[in-house]
């Protein structure tokens, strides 16, 4: 028979409590031990904070001087001791966000010696440190810091990247716009109108590139998507011809309805060729889109068609119709409409009180 069956009942009793003892002894100074941790934890980042609000107080005048003066940018320098550069780096990047021209220049320069500081985080564990370096670097640092920054776009983090993007897309950098468009196919999680708004934001001066990259048929449609949606945020008038040939033969459904909504933009009347057949389209989406640029590119031949369509079962392509068969000089017809019984009678009402209201 076991050993531990031979054993008296009330010993087993008393080592089981002792065993019990013994855990609640230990939980017990675990949880000592987390709570002075936390107690310690919790006055390191209000000493932290009282030095952070001690520092901010002791420079926001001085700071603020030297912005009128720019002849004590040396003396504002000389009260930022090395352990403290990257605070106020991060105070001087709160009034650069507020200003513009030469007061940002004077800011920049102000901060300048302290931007080494800054690029030592873009190398950190932390991706918010990273992205919070990137984000400096790309405001304060560039041209000086371009490398670091444009190395940025390939971090492991999408987040890191895409500060690095953001910080690089701006209408006075348009010389990094080759480094954006050739790392953005990693972006493709993120919302494309979002990243078309951040490329139109650079200015004419990147146009050509983005009417390159519409036009490249080995680029990858997503991204000829988002080049379409940049150009028609710029109006750029000379991504009609490029748009169009995309429309006559594209088969992606983003790409096609991007295409169209570019045209519908920046179209020309002979352009309306290679709409016309998409308003037929068993896609609700691409049929909504050609239908709405048959309105400003097409005339009144196409008006009984958009008319037609305003009967369309999908809510989109049935309005955007009525708004072409307005746009395309039909209200006449759609006032008929609004004097009869027909079923399109209300959603012509609509449209016509819309142009009203504008």
């Amino acid at each position: 028979m076991p050993d531990f069956l031979l054993r008296d009942p009330e010993s087993i009793s008393a080592t089981g409590l002792l065993v019990l003892i013994a855990l609640i002894l230990v939980l017990f100074v675990c949880t000592l031990v987390l709570s002075a941790y936390a107690v310690v934890m919790r006055s390191f980042h209000r000493a932290r904070a009282k030095q952070t609000s001690e520092l901010t107080d002791q420079w926001r005048d001085p700071v603020l001087s030297a912005v009128a003066d720019p002849t004590l940018v040396p003396s504002v320098q000389s009260l930022v001791s090395d352990d403290d550069g990257v605070q106020f780096v991060d105070l001087v990047i709160e009034y650069v966000r507020r200003v513009r021209g030469e007061e940002r220049v004077i800011l920049r320069d102000l901060v300048k010696p302290f931007l080494p500081q800054v690029a030592e985080r873009i190398h950190a564990r932390s991706t918010e440190r990273r992205a919070w370096a990137v984000q400096t670097l790309g405001t304060l640092g560039l041209p000086e810091y371009a490398a670091q920054v444009v190395a940025a776009l390939d971090d492991s983090s999408p987040l890191v990247a895409m500060v690095a993007a953001r910080a690089l897309s701006r209408e006075e950098t348009p010389e990094y716009a080759g480094e954006v468009l050739a790392r953005l196919d990693r972006f493709e999680g993120w919302n494309r109108l979002f990243l078309a708004a951040m490329l139109a934001a650079m200015g004419p001066a990147v146009s050509k590139q983005l009417r390159d990259a519409l036009a490249d048929e080995n680029g990858s449609p997503w991204t000829r998507a988002v080049m379409a949606d940049a150009l028609r945020l710029q109006g750029d008038f000379l991504a009609g011809d490029i748009a169009a040939a995309i429309v006559g033969v594209a088969e992606d459904r983003d790409l096609l309805a991007s295409s169209l909504r570019l045209l519908s933009a920046v179209g020309r009347p002979e352009h309306a060729a290679v709409v016309r057949p998409h308003c037929a389209s068993a896609d609700a989406v691409v049929k909504a889109q050609a239908l709405r640029a048959l309105g400003p590119l097409g005339g009144d031949q196409d008006i009984p068609l958009l008319v037609e369509a305003m009967g369309d079962p999908s809510p989109w392509p049935s309005l955007y119709a009525a708004r072409s068969a307005r746009d395309a000089g039909g209200k006449d017809v759609l006032m008929r409409l609004v004097a009869s019984e027909h079923p399109s009678a209300a959603l012509a009402e609509q449209v016509l009180a819309e142009e009203n209201s504008l």
